[in-house]
């Protein structure tokens, strides 16, 4: 059978000015889970990445650290909501729920959390410039088919569109997704096989490259 490992992005820049873009840790992180892949001889026939620049350094420094060639592919279909936009759209609806301090990792969570699931169930106001839940579930419905093609794949993506994904593979809903989107650690590994009919998913946001004491203090969810 075919194999997809859909991995999460290093650690970003939260609380930064361009949260896209990838720590010094989140850097390491991606280093660490190359050399467990490399350790493993674990290589890949495909790597895709979504758009963002946090996706496309996570791939590359994952095949650094691998010694293969990074001949990335790209999906609009891996990318990211836009969970800042989202976040704006829920505190404009509900002020006392929004977020007052962008510093504040666990509000940022707790805000996020809530709006995502008022955007699943179209409990916000109309906005055509950001996309409605269906859009966002059709396009890594997309991507998933794009990327099961066949071979050992590498996927460099986000949390949000890893859970959307394990949605669809597994048939459950909105509040499953969100809570599981709400676990997603920073280059984690999330694992199917798949064949021409059926898709099995065997492992989600795990972490085997940073499961030692030395490093358990490397986890992370940003």
């Amino acid at each position: 059978m075919a194999e997809l490992y859909l991995v999460r992005h290093g650690q970003a820049s939260f609380g930064s000015p361009n949260y896209d873009q990838l720590s010094e840790l989140g850097f390491q992180q991606c280093r660490w889970l190359g050399e467990y892949f490399r350790q493993r001889d674990i290589t890949f026939d495909r790597v895709i990445c979504g758009e963002m620049v946090r996706h496309h350094q996570t791939a590359e420094t994952i095949c650094a650290a691998l010694e293969q060639p990074p001949q990335l592919e790209t999906h609009v279909g891996f990318n990211e909501f836009d969970f800042k936009a989202l976040l704006q759209r829920f505190g404009d609806a509900h002020p006392d729920q929004a977020v007052d301090d962008w510093g504040d990792l666990r509000q940022v969570y707790r805000c996020l959390r809530a709006a995502m699931l008022a955007w699943a169930e179209d409990r916000l106001p109309p906005c055509d410039s950001q996309e409605s839940w269906h859009e966002f579930r059709q396009r890594v419905a997309e991507a998933l088919d794009f990327a099961r093609r066949g071979g050992r794949t590498l996927v460099s993506t986000s949390g949000g569109a890893i859970s959307m994904a394990l949605s669809q593979l597994m048939g459950f809903g909105a509040e499953t997704l969100v809570n599981l989107n709400m676990q997603s650690r920073n280059a984690a590994i999330t694992h199917c096989f798949y064949t021409a009919s059926e898709t099995y998913v065997t492992g989600f946001n795990q972490v085997p490259h940073l499961d030692t004491p030395e490093r358990l203090q490397s986890i992370t969810h940003s």
